[in-house]
């Protein structure tokens, strides 16, 4: 008799633990190799090439990680092994287990909502759960949301670097040659403005490893009833923009941390050196 279908095919899954373990994996095969804490997860070759070159990150231990230079070596742009929920997350699990903490992704997205023409930037506050990764991380009734910190820290971003966005929900499928009229009235009719392929997954896997992460887009292609309109070739620099965006903020943000560093540790010196003087005083008048 054949079972009962559900996703996963065993119920429940998420409660027990794996066997397979990414920190064995990068205990074994990334032996040496420190993750950026900070990585910009991008899918566009075109935007990956131009900011390793803008920001002169250099290729290091991963063959999918360009870290900044020193002092902003605690950055990293990723670009992952390919398009989809499945393998983005791989890496996305190896790079927290050799200590990646944070993780925006910046994207194309296609548009369903009815602003939503390309070129459009949209930072996700939420993805439906149409793609099979996330349920593997979290029972199906459980939203998939980013961290609600870090995309504050995104919008913030963007409005300093005065790229305007909407700020809305997403639709993450599998299958890209798969959405269909009915799924697109549906969706819009909820309110969704996008459909892409990584961020449940991405906020899911972010929840469960309790790494904080976050996604925005760049409206590439328009799906509506009357068809689909395909603008992909012209909104690669939007990704590269927004992704300079990102970078831009934790090398102002890590700037100002090594500022307040810095003036600690000066007044810390100066604090140790009126101690210095007042005990070398105290022995002065003891002698």
């Amino acid at each position: 008799m054949p079972e009962r279908p559900t996703f996963p095919r065993f119920p429940r899954k998420w409660r027990h633990r794996s066997v397979t373990d990414p920190r064995r994996f990068a205990e074994r095969y990334l032996r040496g190799f420190d993750a950026p804490r900070r990585c910009l997860v991008l899918w566009s070759p075109p935007a990956t090439r131009e900011l390793v070159r803008r920001f002169r990150a250099r290729a290091g231990a991963h063959p999918r990680v360009f870290v900044l230079p020193p002092p902003a070596d605690s950055i990293g742009i990723v670009a992952p092994r390919g398009v989809g929920a499945p393998t983005t997350v791989i890496d996305l699990e190896e790079l927290a287990a050799a200590g990646a903490r944070e993780f925006v992704g910046v994207g194309f997205a296609g548009g369903i909502g009815p602003k939503m023409r390309p070129g459009t930037v949209v930072v996700c506050e939420e993805a439906i759960r149409d793609e099979g990764t996330s349920h593997h991380y979290a029972p199906a009734h459980l939203p998939a949301r980013p961290s609600p910190t870090l995309r504050r820290w995104l919008e913030r971003a963007l409005r300093r670097a005065g790229i305007p966005f909407t700020v809305g929900p997403d639709w993450t499928t599998d299958a890209p040659y798969r959405e269909t009229i009915a799924e697109i009235r549906h969706y819009r009719g909820r309110g969704v403005l996008t459909v892409e392929m990584e961020a449940s997954a991405i906020f899911l896997f972010g929840r469960a490893r309790r790494i904080r992460t976050a996604s925005a887009f760049v409206v590439s292609d328009r799906l509506t009833e009357r068809g689909w309109r395909l603008e992909f070739h012209r909104h690669g620099p939007g990704v590269a923009a927004v992704g300079a965006a990102v970078l831009e903020a934790w090398l102002s943000s890590s700037a100002q941390r090594g500022v307040r560093d810095g003036t600690a540790r000066a007044g810390s010196t100066a604090a140790v050196r009126r101690s210095s003087r007042a005990r070398a005083g105290r022995s002065r008048a003891r002698s």
